[in-house]
């Protein structure tokens, strides 16, 4: 009986240590005997599964979205069925530092989008995990506009969520540029002040959510 072909497994594996590697140094100093080693494989293995850096990226960014999905999905499982605990969930796994925090991911995700401005198929990619968040988040603000719980015409569901997004996209460019303007642990909160402002969140709800 033939051995299964473990391709997948190996690119997966050098896909993440480009992830690790990128953390690190940044996608220019992530050369591919950078990777090899954080891979704990040969250069030349790293070649036979990839053409060049660029596969390994675009490889690394389905990765990166596959992961922060799942963990956004156990975040928001967490916060049961109240659309505002899951929009404050939500903005917390992105933008609040402490144990929830992913500094690795977050780092990646900074430097991929760097990369999607000079590469358009970087760019696809990167546009494809931020559709999918805006998906995510439009569908927790429909139910909260559903249940009465946000202040927010249905028509204007979709153009909120990308505001939001936007808002946290945002504070990832101003981390990667200056990120002295940022005073320490308020990026969470001040996302989630101005989202309940244009959702019109009660203050007694604002207050309770960013309470917790």
């Amino acid at each position: 009986m033939p051995r299964p072909s473990n391709t997948a497994e190996r690119r997966a594996q050098i896909a993440r240590a480009l992830l690790k590697t990128m953390a690190e140094r940044g996608y220019e100093g992530a050369s591919v005997g950078a990777i090899a080693a954080a891979a704990q494989l040969a250069p030349g293995l790293v070649h036979y599964h990839f053409e060049s850096k660029r596969e390994i990226l675009l490889a690394a960014v389905e990765l990166l979205a596959q992961d922060h999905g799942e963990r956004l999905d156990r975040l928001l499982a967490a916060a049961g069925d109240d659309p505002a605990a899951e929009l404050r969930a939500f903005i917390d796994a992105h933008l609040r530092a402490g144990d929830s925090a992913d500094p690795q991911a977050l780092a990646c995700w900074i430097c991929v989008s760097g990369e999607a401005l000079r590469d358009a198929g970087v760019r696809a990619a990167f546009a494809g995990a931020l559709a999918d968040a805006v998906r995510r988040l439009a569908a927790i603000l429909r139910r909260g506009a559903r249940a009465r719980v946000f202040s927010l015409p249905r028509a204007e569901v979709d153009a909120a969520a990308a505001a939001i997004v936007a808002a946290i996209q945002g504070y990832f460019v101003l981390a990667a540029t200056a990120r002295e303007l940022i005073p320490p642990g308020s990026a969470a909160g001040a996302t989630w002040a101005m989202a309940s402002g244009l959702l019109g969140l009660s203050s007694s709800t604002s207050t309770r959510k960013a309470s917790r």
